[in-house]
């Protein structure tokens, strides 16, 4: 969170956590910001769960084709 982790590994050392759970979980930092609030609020689509966003095996970097991956168009 400081910045200061120079690999995957070495962040998931700091944490006290599983590499694997970092690796999936580190591309959801960039997500549409209106995902992330339609997460927040209640309001994505039915099938877009925590389940299915930890098992992503690729995130677009494109907003565009994030929102049509996970159901917003």
């Amino acid at each position: 969170m400081d910045g200061t982790a120079v690999s995957v590994t070495d962040l998931a050392s700091r944490q006290g956590v599983n590499k694997g759970d970092v690796s999936r979980i580190l591309p959801l930092a960039y997500l549409a910001p209106d995902i992330v609030k339609a997460i927040l609020d209640g309001s994505q689509p039915v099938e877009l769960t925590a389940s299915r966003l930890k098992r992503l095996r690729h995130l677009p970097e494109s907003w565009v084709e994030q929102r049509a991956m996970l159901g917003f168009s």
